[in-house]
């Protein structure tokens, strides 16, 4: 008689029996890489919203973070590679941590990103207004990056349109041709702008979608070139 029936269900083999559970995945966490630091303390009273706040392009950049801690946060191309760079201020000294190919570039132009290279002394405020403005800023001084397509190309979005209209553009190419920045980069919503020849071989079609006219995107393409 063995095997002419199917044995009756039982409490047991209802509610499941033998359970086969799958083995545990092993929880990967990923490492961060250490930073690179340096520490630098100036002889003025740094500001770093003003000095680098001129770098950043619309509350949405891809490339730029200023958080609640009182933390700048930058993502670039440098000549050595990408690189993301935090800077703080603790007791007039300023900390910058570096990731990535371009980190250490990104620390040897630190003084010079913060000002170090502009001297205020040959200007003269000759209207009270910007008098009296220019008094209540000490920490105020133009910036230096050393890389003139990250200024450049956004500089070229923002001609015949408007700033919401520049912003959004350089926001939306950025994010859909560049790259996730290096190390921890503002909680993963930091990116590199795209290399020269990635933005030479962006389709035209993409230039529209982003609202860039023809004029526009030929001159970024004879500015990589």
């Amino acid at each position: 008689m063995a095997g002419r029936f199917t044995p009756r269900p039982t409490r047991t083999t209802v509610r499941g029996g033998e359970v086969v559970v799958p083995a545990a995945r092993r929880e990967t966490v990923a490492r961060v890489e250490a930073p690179l630091v340096r520490k630098w303390r100036p002889k003025w009273p740094v500001e770093l919203g003003l000095v680098l706040g001129a770098l950043r392009r619309g509350p949405g950049d891809p490339t730029f973070r200023a958080l609640p801690d009182g933390s700048v946060w930058r993502a670039s191309r440098t000549p050595a590679g990408p690189g993301t760079l935090r800077v703080c201020m603790y007791g007039g000294e300023v900390r910058g941590e570096a990731w990535g190919p371009g980190g250490e570039w990104l620390l040897t132009q630190l003084p010079e990103l913060l000002g170090a290279a502009d001297d205020p002394s040959a200007f003269v405020p000759r209207h009270r207004v910007v008098a009296h403005s220019w008094r209540r800023r000490p920490g105020l001084r133009l910036t230096r990056t050393g890389l003139v397509l990250e200024s450049l190309i956004p500089s070229v979005l923002e001609q015949k349109v408007t700033t919401d209209e520049a912003y959004r553009a350089w926001r939306l190419l950025v994010r859909k041709f560049g790259e996730p920045a290096p190390g921890p980069a503002a909680g993963g919503r930091l990116w590199v702008m795209p290399a020269p020849r990635t933005w030479a071989l962006i389709p035209s079609w993409e230039w529209h979608r982003a609202g860039v006219d023809n004029k526009r995107a030929s001159t970024i393409l004879r500015c990589v070139r």
